[in-house]
């Protein structure tokens, strides 16, 4: 994880290497580009060429290199480089992909999970109806209180949320590392876990409710970025005394993937936040 005090100094360091913008009165002009006195440009044997921009100092290659994030990226006139336009379609293309692609069924059977399904019956509807992705179908809360039992501490729940390309890569890893972890906390996880296809954060306060647990944990694929578009979200709930849960009574662990919180990680952290709430009996913003 980066020092925020460490990013907080390389931006001042960068805005003293960038120095003043270009001059008003040439508001195409490339930054960096040469001027005299006057504001003119000096032409020279590379006039056409990409113009140096002054991205190039230490700090500002620090700040780069340090975040994902599309910074010091330059211009040519009032266009994006060619480069940067490429690497924009490719990451935008993958985060479509993330968000219409579906987890794969065989892994949700090779991890043994109870599969079931939202009111979304469809990707399209899914996407168009959030509410649907937000309640079980019938046949699902049959499956669930028949598979499952109740009354347990905790019930950890799968769902494919905005990036099944996030499960798909990350889900297995994950998931043995948080058995192990809860099992070393001694916390007593209804087995087998569920997955719930077509699904948002949501769905997790019906599981709960039916089943009777004590906590529930809902694990879904993060919405896709211009960078991330595999990165898995964490949210936790401890069963509220109103039996209304809303979002404040929800905590979350984000960013999960080999480049942010890798998932082995994120499981202890997960873990570690799972037996806080069940210590405590009570999650979100009461704990403040």
């Amino acid at each position: 994880m980066i020092d925020r005090s460490k990013i907080e100094q390389l931006v001042r360091t960068t805005l003293r290497e960038l120095g003043s913008p270009a001059p008003a009165a040439l508001p195409n002009t490339p930054r960096g580009t040469p001027v005299d006195a006057n504001g003119a440009v000096l032409l020279g044997p590379d006039r056409g060429a990409n113009l140096a921009t002054p991205f190039d100092g230490p700090a500002t290659k620090a700040m780069v290199a340090a975040t994902p994030a599309r910074i010091a990226v330059g211009r040519v006139g009032t266009r994006y480089r060619t480069n940067t336009l490429l690497r924009f379609r490719a990451d935008h293309a993958a985060a479509k992909d993330a968000v219409m692609s579906e987890v794969d069924p065989q892994l949700i059977a090779k991890l043994g999970f109870v599969e079931l399904d939202s009111r979304a019956e469809s990707k399209a509807h899914f996407l168009q109806r959030p509410d649907a992705g937000r309640a079980l179908s019938d046949a699902a809360r049959t499956t669930l209180t028949q598979r499952l039992p109740s009354g347990m501490q905790l019930v950890v729940v799968y769902g494919d949320g905005l990036s099944a390309a996030a499960l798909n890569q990350h889900l297995g890893t994950f998931h043995q590392a948080l058995g192990r972890e809860l099992q070393a906390r001694s916390i007593r996880a209804a087995e087998p876990a569920l997955f719930v296809r077509h699904s948002r954060v949501k769905v997790m306060d019906e599981i709960c409710r039916l089943l009777g647990a004590e906590a529930c944990l809902f694990v879904c694929g993060e919405r896709p970025g211009l960078g991330y578009s595999d990165s898995m979200s964490a949210y936790y709930m401890y069963r509220p005394a109103s039996g209304v849960p809303t979002d404040a009574d929800r905590e979350v662990i984000s960013n999960i993937n080999p480049r942010g919180l890798a998932p082995a990680q994120a499981a202890v952290a997960v873990a570690d936040a799972c037996a806080r709430i069940l210590r405590e009996k009570k999650s979100g913003v009461v704990l403040g």
